[in-house]
């Protein structure tokens, strides 16, 4: 009997529909499926929710993350690599150890003995991950050293920085100018990961520092200093991420709890150094009594900046003092709630303060830009008034313009010029000239000139010159009391018309001027 060969490749088709949002259930992905697509279709969908929570398509590569997340596509792998990273990454915490070291001597440092040395006895020697108590390989075992350390954020905060702390009162040890002592754990060994046992060649010591007086670095402490001290101390322990426990993240977990030693501000200052506080919470400096002064002052101890408190008789202030030689203020808005006075020790002038709105002085206001226009530009009406107003009978705001219209009115009546300029077009053409009268000596057939350099060969006087302005508009000419009617040509066929030469008062009339007819000119122009 022959066999059949099943080509599984060909024999078995793909699907003919592709779903990948079928909500998981018992239901959708087992009970109700009748053929393998459905199961197919099941498994799409289920891909789709864990790779894209059912957003695009369940086939789209996973999303590029932003380069602040680094930049790269993460597969499942990837994930459990990241995943790991982040629980072993290092970090350091305060392990404190009560053990009282002490009472030292005049010494800039102590060699602990076998307890008291850090819980965590491996010791991470140098810039390295190992994971235990962070140290210095000392140069010189046996002589303290500020110099042995393991760099960290900045020159006054080492990695292998120790607190340093009464053994009794918990206070901050102080030297005798008031700075705050701390240490520095060195190792006698260079092996890193090898293991502190208080007996050579794995002994373990703390170097006594206090911060320089330029407070950019670390100096021995003076050895009479620690005299008759008994101290505790806090190392600097590297674990993983996932070493921590829940009160490594609370700041008791540490041993400075200052008590009965005076710390002053001084001290405090001091101890910080350079390095900035950060604050998590809200903070408030109270002046709780009248007259109470908060003040920042400049090295020659000249006032710079005061809060007064003055709550009581409402007369609290902040003052910016006159011996700041510059005030400058760049903030995006600057919002001032109820107004500005600007010199108030002279001509003062307030901006928003008697009134919503207004500028007022008490004296004369200038306004003046000394390099570039002064624009007033009015979202409505650039309104004008004064003091007399109010005795007036004029009872409406006397405004620049009343309409767009009255813009175009301008602009077609003397084009786009200034005020001036306009007010001396309109004194122009409204003022009338010098009336000029001319008696005819001769008959003069007309389109024949009249009149020209002292009259001319018709006339007794000359009359005006009529080249400026318009000659339709701005010359009125009477014959023997007559108004005339003018044209711009003889084909106006009116009644006189441009002669040759309008500069010597010449014209053309369309009838004849006679023996002893009287002309007539007035200007307006």
């Amino acid at each position: 009997m022959a066999r059949t060969f099943i080509r599984q490749d060909t024999q078995i088709r793909k699907s003919d529909a592709y779903t990948d949002n079928v909500a998981p259930s018992l239901a959708n992905y087992e009970t109700n499926p009748v053929n393998i697509e459905d199961d197919l279709n099941n498994l799409r969908s289920m891909t789709h929710l864990l790779l894209k929570l059912q957003t695009g398509n369940w086939y789209d590569t996973i999303a590029t993350p932003s380069t602040f997340e680094g930049g790269a596509q993460r597969a499942v792998d990837g994930l459990n690599q990241d995943l790991h990273d982040l629980e072993r990454k290092r970090v350091l915490r305060a392990a404190c150890n009560l053990t009282d070291v002490g009472p030292l001597g005049s010494v800039q440092g102590v060699i602990l003995a076998l307890g008291e040395l850090p819980a965590n006895t491996t010791a991470a020697i140098g810039a390295v991950t190992t994971l235990g108590t962070v140290v210095a390989s000392a140069t010189t075992f046996g002589t303290f050293s500020a110099t042995d350390v393991v760099v960290g954020t900045n020159a006054i905060a080492p990695k292998n920085m120790v607190e340093i702390v009464d053994g009794t009162t918990r206070d901050p040890v102080l030297d005798s100018t008031g700075k705050r002592v701390w240490g520095l754990l060195q190792s006698e060994s260079t092996t890193d990961g090898s293991t502190m046992t208080g007996s050579t060649p794995n002994r373990a010591q703390i170097s006594f520092v206090v911060v320089n007086a330029t407070g950019d670095g670390l100096q021995l402490v003076a050895a009479a200093d620690m005299n008759g001290k008994t101290i505790n101390y806090c190392s600097a322990e590297r674990v993983g991420l996932d070493d921590l426990n829940e009160q490594d993240f609370l700041r008791g977990a540490v041993l400075d709890t200052p008590g009965s030693a005076v710390v002053t501000r001084q001290v405090a200052y001091n101890g910080q150094g350079t390095t900035p506080v950060d604050l998590t919470t809200n903070a408030t400096l109270d002046l709780e009594g009248a007259g109470l002064i908060w003040e920042i002052r400049d090295d020659l101890e000249a006032s710079l900046f005061q809060i007064i408190e003055g709550s009581a008789g409402g007369t609290s202030q902040v003052n910016i003092t006159s011996d700041v030689d510059e005030f400058d203020v760049d903030a995006a808005v600057n919002d001032f709630l109820q107004g500005v006075t600007m010199d108030s020790g002279g001509t003062a002038i307030d901006v928003g303060v008697t009134a919503a709105g207004a500028i007022t002085s008490a004296g004369a206001l200038t306004l003046t830009s000394t390099s570039a226009d002064l624009k007033l530009d009015a979202g409505a009406y650039l309104v004008f008034t004064d003091q007399y107003q109010a005795g007036s009978g004029y009872a409406t705001d006397l405004v620049l313009a009343d309409s767009s219209a009255e813009w175009d009115a301008y602009e077609t009546a003397f084009g786009e010029v200034s005020l001036l300029n306009a007010l001396v077009q309109a004194y122009n053409h409204g003022a009338r000239g010098t009336k000029v009268y001319a008696n005819c000596t001769s008959t003069t057939v007309k389109d024949t000139d009249v009149g020209g350099t002292g009259g001319g060969a018709n006339l007794d006087a000359q009359l005006p010159d009529m080249s400026g302005g318009t000659f339709l508009t701005d010359y009125d000419v009477f014959v023997n009391g007559e108004l005339m009617r003018p044209g711009a040509d003889a084909a106006a066929n009116n009644d006189y018309y441009p002669g040759t030469s309008l500069a010597l008062g010449q014209l053309k009339f369309e009838f004849t001027i006679k023996t002893n007819d009287v002309l007539c000119v007035i200007p307006y122009s």
